[in-house]
């Protein structure tokens, strides 16, 4: 029997989709272990991930000067067990030396892997094979499934309003900040040629009442198109007169699957939007680059006073050299979700997204997303730890 479980996550994603349906196996398989989850928030982080985190059933929830102090402490008395979902390798290698217990990790990354890791469990063939290219014991790297179809197979709320079209300004203030006024002037347009419409933004937990209210004002992106919009009752009203639902959350899944498009940005959100079959539109506007955070030292550098212009051609150049965004293309090899990066105005995107609700294009989206052949990955990943610890 477990004494310990130490879980490790750092992203929005990650905590939404990959540690609710894993915990909820560790409790039933290991009904007798304390369970503590070590929030290691980065440059990406909203600021409210530990009050999410503090929803789900731990005995424990600790962040990052926590973990420096559980590093120092020496090893463990009991059995335990290390299980990255989300972040650095290395963190998870390190507890696991500290304490004793053998680490583990789940990624979708071929790339995120440590040698000194037990085994790394990946989401699929497709990732696993590209791993094992990769490292020198390729034995260790499991294919378990993918954790963001149980998240989907396990929400079963109905959403209070259904929508046709739903708008993703993601889960970080500064993706928010930027998009929510945009994609309501999308929405706007959208509305304008097409008036039976319905709309919903799906808001994310994570972002602080006071972002949301500062995106609501559109004071950033009014010169670029953006439009502000005011409360109505649950809802919005923009400046036009539109009436955008909201939906909290916990609909998300449900109303990906009544839903006819979406609107969103890069991230795990693409992959969710994908499995539930949801032919949808990604954006990168790159019309203020210096907004966007960067992975690792860059981000701290061009940071700095007087790097802003340095910043805005390196995010320029970066983004130029990826092939795809859209983490479904990415898998797939292919723009199956038609992608927007750049400078562009929201009539722009309005006539992509109406392109998107032809029935035929609609269709052959959802054909090619068939492709993923992505399958449950919970129960598998559980089942492997206990049985390798």
């Amino acid at each position: 029997m477990l004494d310990e479980i130490l879980l490790l996550t750092n992203g929005p994603g990650e905590l939404s989709t990959w540690v609710p349906p894993v915990l909820s196996r560790l409790r039933r398989e290991a009904p007798g272990a304390r369970i503590e989850l070590f929030l290691i928030r980065d440059q990406f982080a909203a600021g409210t991930e530990q009050a999410k985190a503090r929803t789900l059933k731990l005995e424990a929830l600790s962040g990052r000067s926590a973990l420096a102090r559980r590093l120092l402490l020496g090893k463990a008395q009991g059995r335990g067990v290390v299980l990255m979902l989300g972040g650095a390798p290395r963190d998870a290698v390190l507890l696991g030396r500290a304490t004793g217990y053998p680490a583990f990790s789940y990624t979708f990354d071929a790339r995120a892997h440590h040698p000194a890791l037990r085994a790394v469990l990946v989401d699929s063939e497709r990732t696993q094979k590209a791993m094992q290219a990769r490292v020198a014991d390729p034995g260790r790297i499991v294919a378990v499934g993918n954790l963001v179809v149980d998240a989907l197979n396990e929400a079963e709320q109905k959403p209070p309003q259904p929508a046709d079209v739903l708008l993703f300004a993601g889960s970080r203030p500064f993706a928010a900040r930027y998009l929510l006024g945009f994609l309501l002037a999308v929405a706007e347009q959208m509305a304008a040629q097409r008036p039976g419409l319905r709309f919903a933004w799906v808001k994310s937990r994570l972002l602080p009442e006071a972002v949301v209210a500062e995106a609501l004002q559109a004071h950033r992106v009014r010169d670029i198109g953006g439009v502000g919009a005011t409360w109505a009752g649950q809802g919005l009203r923009t400046e036009q007169g539109l009436e955008v639902a909201v939906l909290d959350e916990p609909y998300r899944y449900a109303a990906m699957r009544q839903a006819s498009l979406a609107i969103t940005i890069p991230g795990t959100n693409t992959l969710e939007l994908a499995l539930a079959g949801l032919p949808s539109l990604v954006l990168l506007p790159l019309h203020k680059p210096e907004m966007l955070p960067l992975e690792g030292l860059w981000h701290w550098l061009l940071s700095l006073p007087g790097a802003r212009p340095l910043k805005q051609r390196f995010v320029r150049g970066l983004v130029a050299r990826m092939p795809h965004l859209a983490l479904p293309n990415q898998w797939l090899g292919e723009e199956v979700f038609p992608e927007l990066r750049g400078v562009f105005s929201p009539k722009e995107v309005a006539a992509q997204a109406l392109g998107l609700l032809a029935p035929g294009r609609a269709s052959e989206i959802r054909t090619r997303l068939e492709r993923l052949e992505a399958r449950p990955g919970a129960d598998r990943l559980v089942e492997y730890v206990l049985a390798h610890c």
